[in-house]
């Protein structure tokens, strides 16, 4: 297992930054405790890891100890005497430095090197100022400091003497910090901090981007990532210094360690669970070593330490990069993808069937990024249903497999902006493939065999997989590459390289999706479906199945007709629409994508349960796993899935 874990750092490469990033984590070493009940901090040094921590009490004894990656043994720790507060480390571009408040009060700080620690020392002017975090730069130390009351915090900007000293540079101070709770401050270039803060029994993760140049003490003001913060774990700079790594629990009864991108100040995949480490008792600890790598770590209440890594990746070429090296002779029924329900519904274009009036973004909508957008967060299967509208084929969400015949349904991305995103996604990324899923046909407004044709020519036929007298367990991931398999539900043109696919017990299909849908906004009877479906596939698969988890929640009639009031007919009167926002706050209706967040949010927890129980294993394991409100989080989940045993071919 060490070596393993050892091999993982040499796969860390340089991640160049686009649009889109996603975090892939390893599994984590067990190591037996150290530190007690302790809470702990990391860094990485070489083959070496250093933890440090403070014992119980208000000026309890600092510790630090090495753990050796290559034998796998923790050597005895080091007191370094009595502090006010947990200690914290911080690397520079050559040193790894711990500081610490001592018993006086004083900032004490002690270089670390080949599994030794340096002679203390005192950075002048820091009586009283506690420490809360560190970050370094090339020559500087970031510390976000406050007062002896945490009335007031401030960032410090410290340098490194030519006599190895730190020297008190600046400082600036921090809005609205009264009582802050957690503070950090990110270098982002030779001139820009970015800092983070919430203060206690506040929901707020404030932001704001100062100037190091500037001569006076600035004071910034704070704009709102998110009004949903608990607690904040770290937040981490990554390679591009617009982005950031959160790791935090949210306000709700989960109570999971959750990770999100925070992106220019926006936070993105918030609803993403921390792998492994989800349900530790103590919030998960981060270092980022001297080559950029990223360690994580967190202990189990009263058990061992789980020390991981993650890295950064580009989703956009996750197939190639990720799984077609190692594993390009499998075939889809071997892996698992991520895929998108209604991918063509980001966007609300326009309103039809009988009754437009109830028609708005929240009752239509299933997705928060375009087919572009998707694509290069990493999804490869896309579920569209098409129609016309206004003389051109449009995706759609309707009831019905024709606009007139539904209540109410709507237009989304116009098909051939869909597609041509598609072909010039493929274009960039020649060695990813794309699965297009085609159903709910109406044939009344344009016939089946035209709406090929359409798809046809706006990919062109050297795009189209042809999949003409194969079966899909011989159909390899290497002879899918650059391609695009598209599929229509119950109809086949061969001759066009569009391939049957089906959603039965057993079928003669190139495809055949097993699934089960819910229908229902109820998350307990979304559980109970899928657990079903799954535990009923046990002998009922074949070589043309694709197990396909549908993991979504349905608005219930009245929920769908009365959500989203601020969109009104043109017919709709003040009494209407006063009583539908009654009707919405007394029934707490949720739109679509509120109820995708509150599904998205357990299925990790979920899936990993049902591998844990064996009733997903190296057979029956889902092959796409199909959502609402797809993006990076859910291609960082398929990752790590592929890298488990249960998806090595036997």
């Amino acid at each position: 297992m060490i070596k393993q874990f050892l091999c993982t750092y040499l796969l860390l490469l340089p991640f160049t930054y686009c649009m889109a990033q996603g975090i892939y984590f390893t599994a984590p070493l067990k190591i037996d405790p150290v530190a007690g009940n302790n809470p702990v901090r990391i860094a990485r040094l070489d083959q070496k890891v250093c933890f440090t921590w403070q014992e119980a009490g208000t000026s309890g004894e600092i510790h630090i100890a090495w753990y050796d990656l290559a034998t796998g043994t923790m050597q005895p720790s080091v007191v370094m005497g009595g502090a006010t507060g947990r200690p914290v480390f911080c690397h520079t571009a050559k040193k790894l430095y711990l500081l610490w408040n001592d018993e006086k009060g004083d900032i004490c700080y002690a270089i670390l090197s080949g599994g030794q620690t340096g002679k203390p020392a005192v950075l002048p002017n820091s009586r009283s100022l506690k420490i809360l975090s560190a970050t370094g730069t090339d020559g500087r130390i970031i510390l976000s400091v406050t007062d002896a009351g945490r009335k007031n915090a401030s960032i410090l900007v410290v340098h490194e003497g030519t006599d190895k000293a730190l020297l008190l540079d600046k400082s600036f101070d921090i809005p609205d910090s009264r009582h802050i709770e957690y503070c950090s401050a990110i270098s982002a270039g030779t001139e820009t901090l970015k800092v983070f803060w919430k203060v206690q029994k506040h929901k707020n993760l404030l932001y704001a981007s100062l100037n190091m140049n500037d001569q006076a003490t600035g004071k910034p003001s704070g704009t709102i990532i998110s009004t949903d913060v608990s607690q904040v774990a770290d937040v981490i700079p990554l390679n591009d210094p617009d982005s950031q790594l959160l790791l935090w629990r949210r306000s709700d009864k989960e109570n999971k360690w959750c990770y999100g991108i925070i992106n220019r100040g926006a936070l993105h995949d918030e609803h993403a669970q921390l792998p492994y480490l989800e349900n530790t008792t103590e919030a998960p600890v981060v270092d980022r070593d001297e080559n950029g790598n990223f360690h994580i770590g967190a202990s189990e209440q009263g058990k061992q330490f789980l020390l991981g890594s993650f890295s950064l990746y580009n989703p956009a070429h996750w197939i190639s990069d990720f799984l077609l090296p190692q594993k390009g002779s499998y075939t889809l029924k071997d892996i698992v993808i991520p895929g998108s329900h209604d991918a063509g519904m980001s966007v609300l274009k326009a309103a039809g069937g009988k009754d437009i009036g109830i028609i708005n973004e929240c009752n239509t909508l299933t997705q928060q990024h375009d087919i572009n957008g998707q694509l290069r967060s990493g999804i490869r299967m896309f579920d569209l249903r098409l129609d016309i509208f206004q003389g051109k084929l449009y995706t759609k969400h309707a009831p019905a497999d024709c606009m007139e015949d539904a209540i109410a349904g709507g237009y989304g991305e116009q098909l051939s902006s869909a597609l041509q995103s598609v072909k010039r996604f493929l274009k960039e990324n020649n060695r990813e493939f794309v699965i297009l899923s085609f159903c709910h046909f109406c044939d009344k407004h344009i016939p089946i065999a035209q709406q090929a044709d359409s798809i046809v020519h706006w990919l062109g036929k050297d795009l189209l997989f042809d999949g003409n007298g194969k079966s899909l367990k011989d159909i390899t991931l290497n002879a899918l590459s650059g391609k695009v398999l598209v599929t229509f539900e119950n109809y086949t043109f061969p001759e066009k390289s569009i391939l049957l696919n089906t959603l039965t017990r057993q079928s003669a299909a190139l495809i055949n999706y097993k699934r089960a849908y819910a229908a229902s906004n109820n998350l307990g009877n979304l559980l109970a479906a899928q657990q079903s479906f799954l535990i009923a596939l046990k002998d009922s698969l074949y070589n043309n199945d694709l197990i396909r988890l549908d993991w979504q929640l349905t608005e219930a009639g009245q929920e769908a007709a009365f959500i989203c009031n601020d969109f009104q007919s043109p017919k709709s009167n003040p009494l209407l629409d006063g009583a539908k926002l009654l009707l919405n706050t007394v029934k707490n209706n949720k739109s679509i994508i509120e109820l995708a967040l509150t599904g998205n949010q357990v299925l990790t927890d979920n899936v990993n349960n049902w591998i844990s129980k064996g009733m997903i294993d190296t057979r029956n394991h889902p092959n796409i796993l199909y959502v609402d409100v797809s993006g990076n989080w859910i291609t960082d989940y398929c990752m790590l899935l592929n890298s488990q045993s249960i998806y090595n071919r036997q």
